[in-house]
């Protein structure tokens, strides 16, 4: 169980049988995983507007009810309510937290710095923040390839020829059947072996591109989609046009713990305050129809992406405010800082691929 489900299931209840009955079902339903899953629980756990089983959204209503189901099974006497539902997915939300990047990644751009808040006694938004930095610091290790080797196969082989009549050559082929098996278990062995060496190589060379292609980028100061240098976009546009140019080059979950450094030296300055309306109104058309190329933004795991998505409906201006803002309970005039806005909208990119 986790350290910290103790305190958030407090809020229901100090019955410790009861609690040991979520937590089962807490496991059972973290021994599988769907985005679908990913976007319910977050709408749970924040309260959003949005509900938790959608608008006539199968995906998000079956996960729903198999979350459901999952206490149910655990607990036949257990009664639903809002409160305990958010607590439940909360813990849920614990589980996934230990090794789940993309969990912790929906639970910080629902959270979309600070725009949400949770009526929780544990900090879910700090312990997915403490995964992103755990995760993206181990899942760069470079393997010690000096030791990466594979050892000469070995295997013992004494054939019984008891059974051989050396005028019948038929005879001898249970001897080189036994022999065959015998080669045949050492090559499998070998081959096993081989693979997971090239595997490591090939995981040192993948995080060796990603490096390098962030560090040619930033040098370059050039942004990749928009093809324009860095110094010719606009304040306003940097967030989200660097962001997405950034999100793009990241192949490793859930990105480099360098990721507001590189956003730093990119031009993107952690100071002062820009609005999300106004970095969504200050993209391109063009840019924007780009950035929405086959996503489906969700207005809470996502909320920049689906004020880009009205904005679109609508035309750049004021128009899209009112509409965007009531959906997601996100205030029309909210503001953070340019390089907060722009790893929000990174790993929006990273959540919704």
């Amino acid at each position: 169980m986790h350290a910290d489900f103790p305190k958030l299931y407090s809020e229901i209840s100090t019955d410790g049988a009861q609690r040991a009955l979520r937590w089962t079902a807490i496991e059972a339903i973290t021994k599988s995983w769907t985005p679908a899953q990913g976007e319910m629980l977050a709408r749970l756990v924040f309260g959003t507007k949005s509900p938790p089983g959608g608008h006539q959204e199968d995906d998000l209503a079956g996960a729903l009810v198999a979350f459901h189901q999952a206490f149910s099974d655990a607990d036949p006497s257990i009664e639903q309510g809002a409160r305990q539902n958010q607590v439940l997915a909360a813990g849920v939300v614990l589980r996934y937290l230990d090794y789940h990047s993309l969990v912790a990644l929906a639970v910080t751009t629902t959270a979309c710095g600070g725009a949400r808040k949770l009526a929780l006694p544990v900090d879910l938004v700090t312990l997915a923040e403490n995964t992103l930095s755990k995760l993206g610091a181990s899942r760069r290790i470079r393997p010690d390839l000096s030791k990466i080797s594979i050892p000469d196969p070995e295997f013992a082989f004494e054939p019984d020829f008891a059974g051989v009549v050396h005028s019948s050559p038929s005879t001898f082929k249970t001897v080189f059947d036994q022999f065959t098996e015998t080669v045949g278990e050492a090559l499998i062995d070998l081959v096993g072996r081989f693979n997971e060496s090239t595997k490591l190589l090939v995981e040192a060379g993948k995080k060796a591109d990603e490096e390098l292609d962030l560090l040619s980028w930033v040098l370059g100061q050039r942004s990749l989609l928009s093809n324009q240098s860095f110094a010719d976009l606009l304040p306003g546009e940097k967030p989200l046009v660097l962001a997405r140019d950034l999100a793009s080059l990241t192949k490793i979950y859930p990105g480099p713990n360098s990721i507001p450094g590189l956003l730093s030296r990119a031009g993107i300055k952690a100071t002062g305050k820009i609005k999300i309306a106004d970095a969504v109104n200050a993209v391109s058309d063009d840019w924007t129809s780009a950035a929405l190329k086959g996503r489906k933004p969700s207005p809470v795991t996502s909320p920049v992406h689906f004020a880009l998505l009205r904005r679109q409906e609508t035309g750049a201006g004021e128009g899209w405010y009112a509409g965007w803002s009531a959906i997601t309970g996100i205030d029309g005039g909210f503001n953070m800082s340019p390089i907060a806005l722009a790893e929000q909208f990174y790993r929006e990119n990273l959540w919704l691929r």
